[in-house]
């Protein structure tokens, strides 16, 4: 039996290409195939333009769509595991590029479940998560001492209970919503969109956020802090 490839998961951070960890950068030029998820049919891929610097002309490049949250989701999912199934029996290397980390809110998680499945040799390479990002640029610490940090999206804001920290995440066109709820809790809060991309932005009043909604954005709150 001929060998087989091996399908690399790699977090390529929030969208600068100077945030790209060494490991990502080498893991991605010894790949024979790059896979970058596209939100859009036919749109950018920010994963790839994040990285588009270090993949050589003999790499064989892949723009595939994720609708994430559309109804065809499944589908878009299982034809891509399929796209990479015919690479890796071929023994080829497959990169998948995934923005942020590749084990938060990624595409590349859907995508493990038929890669596993099939017993496929696999390997995830960390990158810097938007929050750890968004609160550099934001000048926020995100926890400290003993507190614990609750991440949520923006429909799961309710899970929020003593915690004095927390950040909220995947909240395009729940804004409103979500600044009441920080609001009657009490919460201090900034948000950052596009962090350390170009368009990149703070926004630290309930008006400039409810203002200039973005897809890619997050909201860092605090509450009962001295910092």
């Amino acid at each position: 039996m001929s060998k087989l490839g091996t399908l690399y998961g790699i977090g390529v951070g929030p969208g600068g290409e100077e945030l790209l960890t060494l490991k990502a950068i080498r893991t991605i030029e010894k790949c024979d195939v790059i896979i970058a998820p596209s939100a859009m049919n036919g749109g950018v891929s920010i994963a790839y333009e994040t990285c588009k610097n270090f993949i050589k002309e003999n790499q064989e490049v892949v723009i595939s769509h994720f609708p994430m949250g559309k109804p065809d989701k499944e589908k878009k999912v299982f034809d891509a595991f399929k796209t990479i199934e015919k690479y890796l029996k071929d023994g080829k290397d497959v990169a998948f590029l995934t923005i942020g980390d590749a084990f938060v809110y990624s595409t590349y998680i859907y995508l493990l479940k038929y890669i596993k499945e099939q017993d496929y040799k696999t390997e995830t390479i960390p990158g810097i998560t938007s929050f750890c990002a968004s609160a550099t640029v934001a000048d926020k610490i995100l926890v400290i001492g003993d507190e614990p940090l609750l991440i949520v999206p923006g429909c799961r804001i309710d899970c929020i209970k003593d915690e004095k920290y927390v950040v909220i995440m995947k909240f395009y066109n729940q804004e409103e919503n979500v600044l009441n709820y920080l609001d009657e809790k009490g919460f201090d809060y900034v948000c950052v969109q596009r962090a350390y991309r170009e368009g990149e932005k703070i926004l630290n009043t309930r008006e400039e956020i409810l203002n200039n909604k973005d897809y890619m954005s997050l909201i860092i709150a605090h509450r009962d802090s001295e910092f």
